[in-house]
């Protein structure tokens, strides 16, 4: 798009006609494979629709390939960092075209087509009409369907030889393997009647089921269908397993895809890859050439063929009078009078008479100089091909030395021809020293057997640069059998190995992610399961209007706000508040109570413990620091806080920095603190049980929440609240408040604010029977609800005072009983660790036994 922008500058803005911009540049296809670019079916598919393509279009097309090796089972995280991978790679690509191989990657590009590929045309390959039907395919995506009803191996299978009696079907364990595998076992139960006996070898490891095709009964006949991952789950090589299924098998071996032909099969109705690859490619080609994609129907005709291997043929004694109607025999060898026939006629020529002998000879040598001619031809073709190839061609003689070595060796190796044809030894020292040990065993295994071989190992190059290589080769044989050497060929994959590489780095830190995210919804589940008490703050006082605003302007930034106030007043709820309103509302509030731990639990709930840091530490446990990162932390009571944890605290609030306990690897953090307190943290600090520091760190943004006690005109919004909420929690009708009971309740000090005035509705709702809202029965309540606010003339009681009477007459008629179900701190309203607090800033002390009188 840039270069036909610079163009129109030049041309002074003049627009180029459509067909002028379609002939600056090639057209631009992308196909996507679904599998591995291991599969066998991959590399016809590949050269048939690239060869048929660039013929329809009459010259080379701009060809991309991928393969995204999609698993067989949905993986969001792993096709999403696909699709991101995607997205990057072709970010600077205009594509006119994209073609797919298989229903995943099909599903793949309709799923993010928008975001990878957006209004460029698609055109599938290898998908079943019926798998078309289930997808949501748009107007503008054709394809070649593979049509395959009425698919002859399972007739094959069983008619092949008249005993037949077993048909053993071998595949792999991955869930496309196992369908495979019942489908061809619904082809050979459909293939005659009665049916042959099936075994199914799906499921189990390689070695037993090479074992089990080793031992088969008389009478047999083994279906191989596809391999793409054993029964351990490990990705397989398809052509690799069959050739070791068929040099194991007692009896022949039958298939469905063309791609296995030669490697050791009979035969069978092949699926053809190459004819479907075809089809699409003339699809491809129409919609390159201007046609409307919406005007092309997908092409849904038969793809199979029967093609069998004369070797195999020979090999289990088949007569080839048995072989269905239209059947193709490939691999012949040719016989004396094919190859001789111009011979023998020239000697049966001479026989007729001596007047055509001269000219038989002539014809003779005639011919001979023709074919030398084509065989120099030949081998100056051969060797074009060979030497200009990327990849390093090679073919080593039974006794080492090199009869061929194609020059490309010095792109990949770094080496010339040259040295390898001087020192043979050469490859092998090459080789990297810790893949040396399979390179030899695998040169042993390719010298011993016929069929291909596979191996990835790793060069060093003359530069002392290690590369990846991806290794063929094949043993040589000659007609009359004899050993004409190994013939190699050698990819260079460096490339490809680095972007395995990066894909799993990249998987590997969605897999950290993963293990995060579960950590962090373990602790939801198990800290912070909604708790009891206000559903929401109620107010209407100008006091808590003030706070809400501060709240509000503290919020947006990430500043430690220190909540004042005594307790029951709502600060948890001011809390909640500040990290709604905060950038950090999408993850959730993380809160510890400094106070209702011990001393020895604190430091492991703040900053966590590694794994045998202490007694019961049978696990690595996060603490609240970490699970809070990127989020808001609140500690409530932190005027409880040890003061042995205070500086430890102190580093994880100034760097965000700190250690879980027995560990000694330093963790960052990014936190919000809110803390809260109800006690005088200056007057701590001037007593020594605080620290300075820490104090001046938190007091960076104070909210004092004013007692309920200043703010009586809120009460009666409370009241309602609390009281729909425990009449609908006890299934009551919402009790009415009369005005004398409400002004009762307005006229109260509330020394435990908020919490006593819901435990003294909550009571009411429980105890009450009528209508109306109620105390008068509650002992409790009615010494709660005393009025204390302008007692009288004589009531001149300072405020402490009057805390002080009412602290200690509750202490003294409960028998001086604090903590439990009706103790004096739930008669107040408040924790226990408050009330402890409040008595010894109050001066408040049990007395002791009286001592006896004198007689």
């Amino acid at each position: 798009m840039a270069s036909v922008a610079v163009v129109a500058l030049t041309l002074g803005f003049w627009p180029l006609h459509p067909s002028a911009q379609q002939a600056t540049r090639l057209r631009s296809v992308l196909m996507l494979f679904s599998l591995r670019s291991t599969a066998p079916s991959l590399a016809t598919t590949e050269v048939a629709f690239r060869r048929a393509l660039e013929g329809a279009m009459g010259g080379p097309v701009d060809f991309h390939l991928e393969y995204l090796d999609l698993p067989d089972s949905e993986d969001v995280p792993y096709s999403e960092r696909v699709r991101d991978l995607l997205a990057e790679k072709y970010a600077p690509y205009q594509f006119d075209l994209v073609v797919t191989q298989g229903t995943e990657a099909l599903e793949f590009l309709l799923r993010y087509r928008e975001r990878l590929f957006p209004g460029v045309p698609v055109v599938f390959s290898h998908l079943s009409p019926d798998q078309l039907r289930r997808l949501p395919v748009p107007k503008d995506v054709t394809g070649s369907l593979t049509v395959i009803e009425g698919q002859r191996t399972g007739q094959v299978a069983a008619d092949l030889l008249p005993e037949t009696r077993l048909v053993a079907i071998v595949g792999g364990a991955s869930p496309s393997d196992l369908r495979n595998a019942a489908y061809a076992r619904s082809l050979v139960q459909k293939a005659r009647t009665p049916p042959p006996e099936v075994l199914m070898l799906t499921g189990i490891p390689l070695d037993e089921q090479l074992r089990r095709v080793a031992t088969l009964p008389q009478n047999s006949v083994v279906f191989f269908t596809s391999y793409r991952a054993d029964s351990m789950g490990r990705s397989m090589v398809g052509r690799e397993v069959l050739g070791a299924v068929t040099r194991a098998a007692n009896a022949p071996t039958v298939a469905a895809v063309d791609s296995f032909f030669g490697d050791g099969i009979v035969g069978g109705d092949l699926i053809r890859y190459d004819v479907i690859a075809e089809r699409a490619a003339s699809l491809a080609a129409r919609i390159l050439k201007g046609e409307p994609v919406e005007s092309l129907a997908p092409i849904a005709e038969p793809a199979t063929a029967l093609m069998f291997d004369a070797r195999q043929l020979r090999r289990w004694h088949i007569d080839e009078a048995r072989l269905p109607e239209g059947s193709v025999v490939l691999f012949r060898e040719q016989t004396l009078w094919s190859q001789y026939r111009l011979q023998v006629l020239g000697a049966a020529t001479l026989l007729l008479g001596q007047g055509l002998l001269i000219g038989a000879l002539l014809v003779e040598r005639r011919t001979r100089r023709r074919t030398q001619a084509e065989l120099a031809d030949a081998e100056q073709r051969y060797r074009t091909v060979a030497d200009f190839t990327a990849d390093w061609e090679y073919w080593v003689g039974p006794d080492g030395s090199f009869l061929h070595n194609s020059p490309s060796c010095v792109e990949i190796t770094g080496h010339q021809a040259a040295a390898f044809e001087a020192r043979p030894t050469l490859l092998s020292e090459i080789v990297a020293a810790d893949d040396r040990a399979k390179w030899e065993a695998h040169t042993r295994e390719a010298a011993a057997g016929v069929a291909p071989t596979r191996l990835e190992f790793r060069i060093q190059t003359a530069t002392g640069e290690t590369r990846w290589i991806d290794h063929v080769c094949r043993r040589v044989v000659g007609a009359d059998g004899r050993d004409l050497g190994i013939r190699g060929s050698n990819r260079d994959i460096t490339a490809r190995k680095q972007s395995d590489n990066d894909l799993r780095g990249a998987l590997e830190e969605i897999r950290q992610l993963r293990d995060r995210l579960e950590v962090d919804n373990t602790y939801l589940r198990e800290q912070l399961q909604p708790t009891p008490g206000v559903g929401g703050m109620v107010w209407s006082s100008d006091s808590m209007r003030y706070v809400l605003s501060k709240a509000q302007q503290v919020a947006p930034t990430s500043s430690t706000v220190l909540l004042l106030g005594e307790t029951g007043v709502g600060k948890s709820l001011i809390a909640q508040a500040i990290h709604d309103l905060s950038p950090r509302r999408a993850r959730p509030l993380v809160t510890l109570n400094c106070a209702a731990l011990p001393a020895t639990l604190i430091e492991t709930e703040l900053f966590g413990h590694e794994k045998g840091a202490f007694t019961g530490a049978h696990a690595q446990r996060r603490g609240r620091f970490e699970i809070a990162d990127a989020s808001t932390l609140f500690l409530d009571e932190i005027g409880e806080l040890p003061l042995d944890l205070q500086g430890k605290l102190l580093r994880a609030i100034q760097d965000g920095e700190f250690e879980r306990v027995g560990g000694n690897v330093t963790l960052k953090t990014d936190v919000r603190l809110v803390a809260a307190t109800n006690r005088r943290l200056d007057e701590e600090v001037r007593a020594g049980r605080f620290r300075q520091d820490l104090w001046y760190r938190l007091n960076v943004f104070p909210i004092t929440v004013p007692p309920l006690r200043q703010r009586p005109e809120d009460i009666p919004l409370l009241v309602t609240a609390f009281l729909e909420k425990h009449c609908r929690k006890q299934g009551k009708p919402i009790l009415q408040v009369s005005k004398a009971v409400m002004k009762a309740l307005q006229g109260r000090e509330w020394p435990g604010n908020v919490r006593e005035l819901e435990n003294v509705v909550e009571r009411a709702v429980i105890s009450n029977r009528g209508p109306m809202f109620e105390i008068g029965d509650d002992p409790v309540a009615t010494v709660s609800l005393s009025p204390t606010r302008g007692g009288g003339p004589d009531d001149r009681r300072t405020l402490a005072e009057a805390e002080r009477d009412h602290v200690t007459a509750t202490l003294e008629r409960l028998y001086w009983r604090i903590e439990g179900d009706g103790g004096a701190a739930d008669a107040l309203g408040i924790n226990a660790s408050t009330l402890r607090s409040r008595m010894r800033k109050l001066g408040i002390h049990r007395p002791g036994p009286r001592p006896p009188t004198s007689a």
